[in-house]
C-alpha cells in the first residue's frame, strides 16, 4: 500500500471517529420572557434518543458532534440546531402560529378562536395589564369593537358597559361569567390582575347558550391558573401614583365683583331700585368685609359664639370652591401571586392590596383580595378543581349627582364670597343670607368621610370532569356569589345653610346568595375530514337578597364616632326592610359541525323557566345559528402568500330578557301604613292598615332579542388581522311600566306590561398589524371602530305618540323616549338666538321638539404596543363622537334662577339674554332647550406607559427571573368642546330606577381622574 493511501485513510477514519466521538452537551430551554419551560423535548434528530427539560429548565444530553437537536414543546415552535462544536446550547422558544389562535371559553366549553363564527371579541391579557387598570370594566374601554364603558368618577366607583348599543329599556347590562358563574355589574370587587382573558360574546349566535340573560351580550371572564409541569414562579407587581384634576378643566365663574354689579344691573334693566342684604342699596354694590353680622364692614370678633353668633368674614377675593374641593390624591396598588403545577396538578394564588385616596375632598377606597385557583388529575379520566376570590372593600364617596345636595352641584351654585369656614374654624355658608340657597360642598363632604359602605363577598365555583370514554366528557360545576353590604350614612346637625337640619343616623345591611349549579356533556370526534363537537347539559340557579335598615335622630354629640349607635338617639325609629327569592331552571344544547376545516356550522338551544313569570309564561326556548366559510381552505386561495386567512361567517338567533323587573311583579303586594287605616269615630288610637302596595300582571313574559350578523375575519401578509362585522336586532315585547287612570285606581295606578318595540344596527370593525419578531425593534399596532343606530320602534302600537320622561332636574324633563327616536333622546324648545331686545329667541313659538342624541355616531380605540431590547412602550386612545350630552349646571351658571355662583358668559352677557329679576322671563328662557345641548365627542389619551426590564445577566446575579420598571401615565389628555368637568357623562342614575331613561345628562358629574404612576414588576 502506498503512503499517499495510507495517509487518505487514516485521514477518513479519523474525520469518521470525530464525527461519531460522543460529548455531553448541556443548556437551558425558556420562552421568549425568560421564563424556564418544564418538559421541553430535546430529541437527537432522525432518532429514538432524547432527554426533558427539568423544573429550570435545564437538560443534559450525550451527542455526537455530527448530530443535530430537535427542541419541541407544546404550543411553541420546534427548533433544530446541529451540535457542531458547542457543547452548551441555550434556547427561546416562540409560540407558534396555532398557539395564537388560542382556544378560548364561549360558553360551558372551549374552541378555537379561528373556528367561532359567532360574534366574538377577545381581550388578551398583556392589553389588560397594560392599562393597571382599577376595575374589570375599565379594562374594556377601548379594547374591543362594539363595546362602550363609561365610567363613573370617584374612588372604587364601576363603570356602565354596554355591547352593541342599547337594546331595551330597562335592564341593559351584559351577563358576566367569571369562571362558569354567572354574576351582574358592579365587579369592583374583582382584581383585574388576576384575570387571564376575557371574551365578549356579542350577537345572538354566540350568546344564546347562555338564554334568559344573554340579550344584552356575554362577557367571559377567565382567570389565571398555573401550568402543568412548572416549577413555582413567584411575582410581586406594586405601583404608586398621584390622581389629579386639572384646573384647566374647572369653570371659568365669576368673581364677587362681577356678581355684585351683576345684581345691581340686573334691578338697573328692570328699572328697579337695587338692593342686598350683603351689598347694600347705595348706588354701586359695596362688597362687605363680614357676611355674618349681614353685610357689616366692622365686626366684633371676640363675640364669636358658635352657633349663636358665628362671624363670618367675607372673601372679597373668591373661594375658589373647585380647587378647594379637588386635591392631588395617592393611589397605591400591591399583588403578589405564586404559580406552578407537577404532572398531575397546578395551582394560582395571589394576594391584593388597593387603597386610592379620592381626589374629591374626604373620598377614598381601600380593596383587598385574595384568591385561590387550582386543579387536580386525580386519575388520568377524572379531574377536580375549584376558582375562589374572595375580597373586601371601604368606599366612601361624594352624596350623588343630586342637583340640590350633590357636592359637584354645589360647587357650581355655592357663592365665591361665602368662605370654607368662619373665624372659628366652624363651617360657613349660605344661612348669611343674601347670597343664593347653595350649600357647602366642603361641609357635605367633611360631614360624609366616616360614612363609609363597607363590602364582604366571596366568588368562585367547584367543579369536577370525567372522561366517560374516549372523546365524551362529564363536568359538574357548582358556583356561588355571596356578598355583604353594611352602609352607615350619619348627617351631623347643620345649622350654616339656609335651612337649618338636625342630625340622622342611618343605618342598612344587605345580603345576597347566588348559586348556580351546572351538568355539561361534550363529545369531541374527528373522523376522516369531519369534527363534530357537542355539548348538552342542564343549568339550576337561585338567588336570594334581603335588605333592612334604621334610622334615628337626636343624638348629642356629632363629632364622636365611636358612638354612632342606633341605640343612642333619643327620637322614634324609623326602619325598611325587602327581599326577594328568584330561580331558573334552564336546559341547553350546541352542535359544532366543521368539514375539511373549510365549512363550519353551529346551532344551539336553550329552554329556560323563570320564577319571576306565572306559570303559564314562565317558560322559553331561544335558538341560534351560525356558519362559516374558510375561503383560504379553497384551491383558489390555498397557496396565497397575501391571504393566509379568510373566513365569511353568518350568524341569527333569539335571545332573552327578564327586563329587571321586580321578582313580585306578576302579582300584587300589600304593604303596611297608617295611611290604610280606616278612622273610626272614636277617640281611639290608629292602628296600622294594610293596602295595595303595587299592582302584579300575572300575564308577563319574556323580551325577546333577535340578532342577525353577518361578517368577514381574514389575516394578510401573516401579519394584518381585518375584521368586519354588520348586525341588526331587535327587540320585542320589551317590559314597560304602565300608568293608568288614578281617577279610577288611585295612587298605585300603574303595571308592569309587555309592550314597545326596539331596534339596533350598526356595524364592528378592528384592524391590527405585528410586526415580525426576528428585529430587535418590535410592536404591534390595532385598532377598532363601532358604530350603531338606535330607534323605539313604538311603545304602544295603537298610539305612536306614547313617551316615557327621564329623570327630573328642577324643572326640567331632558330625556324624552318616544317611537321614531333614539332611546332617551332629548327634547326642548329649540333656540335661535338673541334677539335685539335682549332676549332669548326660541323657534316656532317656543315648541317643543326632539333637540339632540346622546348616543354617539361612533366610538373608537387605538393601541399601540412596542419594545426593543430591554425597553417596552405602550399607548391607548379612547373616544367617542357625535354624542350630546345636555350640561344641566347652565341652569344654575348662566340665569338668574338661583343666587350664587355665575358664569363669566353671565355677567358679561356674552351669547346670553339681558340680565333681569323678572321671574316669568327666567322661567321661560331657562326652561329645557337646545340652549343646554353640546358636543360629548372626545378621544382621550387613556394610556401610556415606557418600561425598563434590567438585563437578563444582572436579574440571574440577583436571583430572580425578570425585574421590570414602569412610568405610566392615565387618561392625562382629553381633547373635547365640552365646557362640563368631563364629556364621559353616561347614565345619571346607575342602579336605579330606569337608568336608561336619563343618558347624557350632566347634573353634577364627578370628573375622570389622571393619573402618574411608578411601578415595578418583579418575577422570580
Amino acid at each position: 500500500m502506498s503512503k499517499t493511501k495510507l495517509l487518505l485513510i487514516t485521514l477518513f477514519l479519523g474525520v469518521i471517529q470525530l464525527g461519531w466521538s460522543q460529548k455531553i452537551v448541556t443548556g437551558t430551554v425558556t420562552d421568549d420572557k425568560g421564563t424556564p419551560i418544564l418538559g421541553a423535548n430535546v430529541l437527537v434528530k432522525d432518532t429514538n434518543r432524547g432527554t426533558t427539560t427539568d423544573f429550570d429548565g435545564k437538560f443534559t444530553i450525550e451527542v455526537s458532534s455530527s448530530e443535530t437537536l430537535v427542541f419541541s414543546s407544546l404550543g411553541f415552535t420546534s427548533q433544530t440546531v446541529l451540535v457542531g462544536d458547542q457543547i452548551s446550547i441555550n434556547i427561546t422558544m416562540t409560540e407558534e402560529a396555532s398557539a395564537l389562535a388560542e382556544v378560548v371559553v364561549t360558553g360551558y366549553s372551549t374552541q378555537s378562536t379561528r373556528d367561532i363564527t359567532g360574534s366574538v371579541s377577545i381581550v388578551k391579557a398583556e392589553d389588560l395589564e397594560a392599562t393597571s387598570p382599577l376595575n374589570v370594566e375599565e379594562a374594556l374601554q377601548g379594547q374591543s369593537s362594539g363595546v362602550v364603558v363609561g365610567n363613573q368618577g370617584g374612588p372604587g366607583q364601576g363603570a356602565v358597559v354596554r355591547i352593541r348599543g342599547y337594546g331595551t329599556i330597562n335592564g341593559n347590562d351584559p351577563l358576566y361569567i367569571i369562571d362558569g358563574t354567572p354574576t351582574g355589574a358592579g365587579l369592583t370587587d374583582i382584581n383585574p390582575n388576576d384575570i387571564e382573558s376575557v371574551q365578549v360574546l356579542k350577537d345572538a349566535s354566540s350568546a344564546a347558550i347562555y338564554g334568559n340573560r344573554a340579550a344584552n351580550g356575554v362577557i367571559i371572564i377567565t382567570t389565571k391558573s398555573g401550568k402543568r409541569n412548572s416549577k413555582i414562579n413567584f411575582s410581586a407587581n406594586a405601583y404608586v401614583g398621584v390622581d389629579f384634576i386639572p384646573n384647566s378643566v374647572f369653570p371659568d365663574l365669576a368673581s364677587p365683583q362681577q356678581l355684585a354689579d351683576a345684581i345691581w344691573q340686573a334691578a338697573t334693566n328692570d328699572g328697579t331700585t337695587p338692593s342686598n342684604q350683603q351689598y347694600g342699596n347705595g348706588a354701586n354694590p359695596l362688597i362687605p368685609v363680614y357676611l355674618f353680622p349681614q353685610g357689616a364692614q366692622t365686626a366684633d370678633e371676640s363675640s364669636y359664639n358658635f352657633p349663636d353668633n358665628r362671624i363670618t368674614r367675607a372673601n372679597s377675593q373668591g373661594t375658589d370652591w373647585f380647587d378647594e374641593y379637588f386635591n392631588a390624591a395617592t393611589i397605591k396598588n400591591f399583588n403578589i401571586s405564586a404559580s406552578g403545577g407537577s404532572e398531575n396538578s397546578k395551582a394560582f394564588m395571589s394576594l391584593s392590596a388597593l387603597d386610592q385616596e379620592g381626589v374629591a375632598y374626604e373620598t377614598d377606597f381601600l380593596r383587598y383580595t385574595l384568591r385561590a385557583n387550582s386543579s387536580f388529575n386525580v386519575t388520568d379520566r377524572f379531574r377536580i378543581g375549584e376558582n375562589v376570590t374572595i375580597s373586601y372593600a371601604e368606599q366612601t364617596i361624594p352624596p350623588g349627582v343630586d342637583v340640590d345636595d350633590g357636592t359637584i352641584a354645589s360647587l357650581y351654585r355655592i357663592n365665591p364670597l361665602i368662605p370654607v369656614r368662619d373665624i372659628g374654624g366652624n363651617f360657613a355658608g349660605s344661612g348669611v343670607g343674601g347670597l343664593g340657597n347653595g350649600k357647602n360642598p366642603i361641609a357635605i363632604a367633611d360631614r360624609n368621610k366616616d360614612n363609609a359602605i363597607l363590602t364582604l363577598r366571596a366568588l368562585g365555583n367547584f367543579y369536577g370532569e370525567f372522561d366517560v370514554v374516549q372523546g365524551l366528557t362529564f363536568k359538574s360545576n357548582l358556583g356561588f356569589d355571596l356578598e355583604s353590604i353594611n352602609t352607615t350614612n350619619f348627617e351631623p346637625a347643620s345649622v350654616e345653610g339656609e335651612s337649618p337640619t338636625n342630625n340622622l343616623l342611618t343605618e342598612s345591611s344587605s345580603f345576597a346568595t347566588t348559586y348556580t349549579w351546572f351538568n355539561t356533556l361534550t363529545y369531541t370526534k374527528t373522523f376522516g375530514e369531519h369534527t363534530i363537537d357537542i355539548l348538552t347539559g342542564t343549568e339550576f340557579n337561585k338567588q336570594k337578597f334581603r335588605n333592612f335598615g334604621a334610622n334615628r335622630g337626636g343624638f348629642i354629640f356629632d363629632d364622636v364616632v365611636d358612638i354612632r349607635y342606633l341605640d343612642l338617639g333619643t327620637t322614634s325609629y324609623g326602619g325598611f326592610g325587602n327581599g326577594f327569592i328568584t330561580s331558573y331552571f334552564s336546559a341547553f344544547g350546541k352542535a359544532d359541525y366543521k368539514l375539511k376545516d373549510r365549512y363550519l356550522l353551529s346551532a344551539t338551544v336553550r329552554y329556560d323557566s323563570s320564577s319571576i313569570f306565572s306559570k303559564d309564561n314562565r317558560d322559553g326556548v331561544f335558538p341560534s345559528f351560525s356558519a362559516g366559510w374558510r375561503v383560504t381552505n379553497e384551491s383558489f386561495l390555498e397557496d396565497s402568500n397575501a391571504v393566509n386567512d379568510l373566513m365569511l361567517k353568518v350568524g341569527y338567533g333569539i335571545t332573552a330578557n327578564n327586563g329587571s323587573i321586580n321578582a313580585t311583579s306578576r302579582v300584587n303586594t300589600f304593604s303596611a301604613n297608617t295611611d290604610f287605616f280606616a278612622y273610626p269615630t272614636s277617640n281611639e288610637v290608629s292602628a296600622v292598615g294594610y293596602g295595595l302596595g303595587s299592582r302584579g300582571n300575572p300575564d308577563l313574559e319574556w323580551e325577546t332579542t333577535t340578532t342577525f350578523n353577518i361578517g368577514i375575519t381574514s389575516k394578510l401578509f401573516n401579519a394584518l388581522d381585518v375584521n368586519l362585522e354588520y348586525y341588526n336586532a331587535t327587540t320585542e315585547d320589551m317590559l314597560l311600566f304602565v300608568p293608568d287612570d288614578p281617577t279610577v285606581l288611585g295612587q298605585n295606578n300603574g303595571r308592569i306590561e309587555n309592550l314597545g318595540e326596539m331596534n339596533n344596527k350598526g356595524f364592528d370593525a378592528s384592524l391590527g398589524y405585528s410586526n415580525p419578531k426576528t428585529n430587535a425593534f418590535t410592536y404591534n399596532v390595532s385598532f377598532n371602530i363601532s358604530s350603531y343606530k338606535n330607534e323605539v320602534v313604538f311603545l304602544d302600537e295603537e298610539n305612536l305618540n306614547t313617551f316615557i320622561q327621564g329623570d327630573r332636574v328642577r324643572d326640567q324633563l331632558p330625556n324624552r323616549t318616544q317611537a321614531g327616536q333614539p332611546l332617551a333622546s332629548f327634547y326642548g324648545k329649540v333656540f335661535t338666538g338673541i334677539g335685539p331686545d335682549g332676549r332669548m329667541q326660541f323657534a316656532n313659538n317656543g315648541e317643543q321638539q326632539f333637540i339632540g342624541n346622546p348616543h354617539p355616531d361612533f366610538t373608537y380605540g387605538l393601541n399601540f404596543n412596542a419594545a426593543y431590547k430591554n425597553f417596552d412602550f405602550s399607548l391607548l386612545l379612547q373616544g367617542s363622537q357625535g354624542n350630546d350630552l345636555y350640561n344641566f349646571m347652565k341652569f344654575f351658571t348662566d340665569f338668574n334662577t338661583f343666587p350664587g355662583a355665575k358664569s363669566i358668559n353671565y355677567v358679561t352677557q356674552n351669547g346670553l339674554p339681558a340680565l333681569t329679576n323678572e321671574a316669568d322671563i327666567i322661567l321661560a328662557e331657562s326652561a329645557q332647550s337646545s340652549f343646554y345641548i353640546e358636543d360629548g365627542s372626545y378621544v382621550r389619551l387613556k394610556n401610556i406607559v415606557i418600561g425598563y426590564s434590567i438585563p437578563e445577566a444582572v436579574s440571574k446575579k440577583l436571583g430572580v427571573q425578570k425585574i421590570r420598571w414602569y412610568l405610566q401615565g392615565r387618561n392625562l389628555i382629553t381633547l373635547t368642546d365640552y365646557t362640563g368637568l368631563d364629556p364621559e357623562v353616561n347614565l345619571r342614575n346607575v342602579g336605579g330606577t330606569n337608568p336608561n331613561l336619563t343618558i347624557g345628562l350632566d347634573s353634577g358629574v364627578y370628573p375622570i381622574n389622571r393619573s402618574i404612576i411608578f411601578g415595578f414588576n418583579v418575577s422570580f
